[in-house]
């Protein structure tokens, strides 16, 4: 495993448990106690953990976000599978909406295999990435005040734009799915555009690794719908397989993958 795979590993274990230790770190990867020490070192130096004695814990509050960069690192073998399956869905000619997320960022380098397409997104990095890789997609920025921490255009500006817009397929992230809850996100700006794109699409896709089931942010953007496909790892049956079943009782398309 080479060292940024073990790096995200951690990050990864860190975010779900809150802690690490490095002796436990150690039989994981198999590698030496002065591995893991300087892994730690490392990402405590990127301001991504705290090193404590005999391990680290999370310097974040649980719910809290890491930035952009990091997100996109994290569980990120998921987020491709998950990713390049919801790509099969996408054709030809295909006007798309897509948003921010870590998650539907996996979806541009499938993008360049389709013919014609129209894709809209409120995110610079996204918009970037498919420029300078996908040179006969046409893209539209979703224009409005810039929120520097996500790269994406947040605004009421934005919100207004979304609303006048149908599009073939919405692809989307969320911050957390509950058959109860429904489809939630930690912030309001960022609720207010996914309810937006919600409504502008033929068709919904929301993309969401395992993790997703397991939180509950404070601003509700949606119920869960049957109209909505939700595209996640097998990990999710294997975690929140309680969760899963309810869902699917709801009448939710649920698609899972390797």
């Amino acid at each position: 495993m080479f060292n940024d795979e073990r790096h995200n590993r951690i990050l990864e274990i860190i975010e779900s448990d809150g802690r690490v230790e490095v002796s436990k770190l150690s039989e994981i990867f198999d590698v030496s106690l002065d591995t893991v020490r300087r892994d730690l070192k490392k990402l405590e130096e990127e301001g991504l953990l705290k090193r404590t004695h005999g391990g680290a814990v999370r310097i974040k509050p649980v719910g809290d976000a890491y930035d952009y960069e990091t997100r996109k690192r994290l569980y990120s073998k998921e987020k491709m599978a998950i990713a390049k399956r919801a790509s099969e869905y996408i054709e030809n000619h295909d006007t798309l909406l897509i948003d921010g997320s870590t998650t539907i960022s996996a979806l541009v380098p499938y993008l360049g295999a389709y013919e014609g397409l129209k894709v809209f997104t409120n995110n610079i990095q996204v918009a970037t990435d498919i420029i300078r890789n996908h040179k006969h997609i046409k893209v539209f920025m979703i224009g409005g005040l810039l929120d520097v921490e996500h790269g994406s255009s947040l605004s009421h500006d934005a919100v207004a734009f979304i609303k006048k817009l149908h599009v073939n397929k919405v692809f989307i992230g969320s911050c957390a799915i509950s058959h109860d809850r429904g489809l939630s996100a930690s912030e309001i700006e960022d609720a207010a555009i996914k309810r937006a794109m919600l409504q502008a699409g033929e068709q919904v896709f929301i993309l969401a690794d395992h993790t997703k089931f397991t939180r509950e942010s404070l601003l509700k953007i949606a119920d869960v719908s049957k109209d909505y496909t939700i595209i996640t790892d097998r990990k999710s049956e294997e975690d929140h397989l309680a969760e899963i079943d309810a869902l699917v009782e709801h009448g939710m398309n649920l698609i899972m993958v390797e």
